[in-house]
């Protein structure tokens, strides 16, 4: 098998993988002592599995040799090379909204998740992005916490918003 072969199989067999954890970790859920029409395990189990099937198909394509191409281009054209320095900052984004959800509260750790994904896409207005993304974030704390009664961390908003 070719080196693209191999590292294609093995993405797919990572989100296999995935798809069996979410499969497994579901089946160990508790489930309330209510009658329920539609159980909580409904939705995990649909997409692991919905994620195990399409793996097992994609895996067969990848070894019958049938390849995508990216949209726009020939099967001869060069495919550019992944931009591993806007996936670090999307995935920077995504732990620095981990860390902070607990002390700075919902409406500072989305708006630097945002901020940082926006520069990731190539947007370097950063007072425009800030303002935007905290405006957002407020209106959507605003929105859960007061209309629909979802406690979202207020953080160090607790008592203004």
């Amino acid at each position: 098998m070719k080196n693209g072969v191999k590292s294609e199989l093995a993405f797919v067999g990572s989100l296999f993988l995935i798809g069996a954890i979410v499969v497994w970790d579901t089946s160990r859920t508790e489930l309330p002592k209510l009658n329920l029409t539609v159980k909580p395990t409904l939705f995990p189990y649909a997409i692991g599995m919905f994620l195990m099937v399409l793996c097992v198909f994609l895996a067969i394509f990848i070894v019958r040799g049938d390849s995508a191409v990216p949209e726009g281009l020939e099967p001869s054209d060069p495919i550019a090379k992944t931009d591993y320095v806007s996936f670090l900052y999307v995935l920077g984004s995504i732990v620095a909204y981990l860390l902070l959800i607990n002390h700075g509260g919902f409406v500072i750790a989305t708006t630097v998740s945002f901020v940082g994904i926006v520069f990731a896409f190539g947007d370097k207005r950063f007072l425009r992005a800030s303002i935007f993304a905290f405006i957002f974030s407020v209106i959507v704390f605003v929105s859960f916490t007061h209309f629909l009664h979802v406690d979202l961390p207020a953080g160090i908003f607790k008592g203004i918003l």
